[in-house]
């Protein structure tokens, strides 16, 4: 039995790989960098299927010329923004995405980078670097401990709540804006803020989680400026911070 024709736009793990090469007849980019539109539409002539990644943009432009061979997409990624949903559907061809693939993994890096601003760690990591390093004295690299402090969630979705329950364990205070509250078997002891300018006002920290596009008709871009901290200033400044 033939094996059907994959399309495979980018590189995977070894695992991946293999299984490609298990199952499929598989039509790999052989450069470093995405598939111009003509030659994504020269791969997928006469193939069965075709594995992207964000990086693939499949437009309306696409599907119209796309060969009729192709039965499936699958797109490497929690979202599919890069790909005309209703185009494809007009072609029929059925999309498949990863959704909540990597929520955990995206908390981690959350909390990475909430514990790097609040420890100054990219500062730290730039005097070793260049010889700078001095003897330590007491107001040297100061920072924020994070026990105690209040973070904000904007979106608390499937990552947003992995953040909390990380944060929870470094003892800090929960507070989150969604467009709607969520079950308190969910939120537990997390403060719900109907208004995302109230969620601004207390938050110490703040880490955004709203997909693109979510949120709009009341995101925070365009009303930041009108918002002042009104909890631990240092120098003149607000210490929130946006992880």
């Amino acid at each position: 039995m033939t094996k059907p024709i994959l399309v495979v736009t980018s590189r995977y793990t070894k695992e991946i790989e293999d299984r490609i090469d298990r199952d499929y007849i598989a039509r790999r980019n052989p450069n470093q960098f995405p598939f111009s539109l003509p030659e994504l539409l020269s791969a997928a002539e006469g193939a069965d299927a075709m594995f992207i990644t964000p990086a693939d943009r499949l437009d309306s432009g696409f599907f119209q010329k796309v060969s009729p061979t192709v039965k499936i997409i699958a797109t490497y990624s929690v979202g599919f923004e890069h790909i005309d949903l209703q185009a494809a559907a007009r072609r029929r061809i059925p999309v498949a995405y990863t959704p909540g693939v990597n929520n955990e993994a995206t908390a981690d890096i959350a909390m990475l980078l909430l514990l790097g601003a609040s420890r100054r760690a990219y500062e730290a990591q730039e005097l070793v670097r260049t010889g700078a390093w001095k003897p330590l004295s007491p107001n040297m690299l100061l920072g924020w401990q994070i026990g105690g402090k209040v973070l904000g969630i904007f979106g608390m979705g499937r990552v947003g709540q992995a953040v909390a329950r990380r944060a929870r364990g470094f003892g800090m205070k929960i507070h989150y804006y969604d467009p709607s509250e969520l079950p308190a078997e969910i939120a537990a002891d997390a403060v719900y803020h109907e208004d995302p300018s109230d969620l601004l006002r207390v938050s110490q920290f703040l880490t955004l989680r709203g997909h693109r596009g979510e949120h709009r008709s009341r995101r925070t871009s365009g009303r930041r400026g009108s918002h002042r901290c009104s909890q631990e200033r240092a120098s003149g400044r607000c210490r929130t911070r946006r992880i």
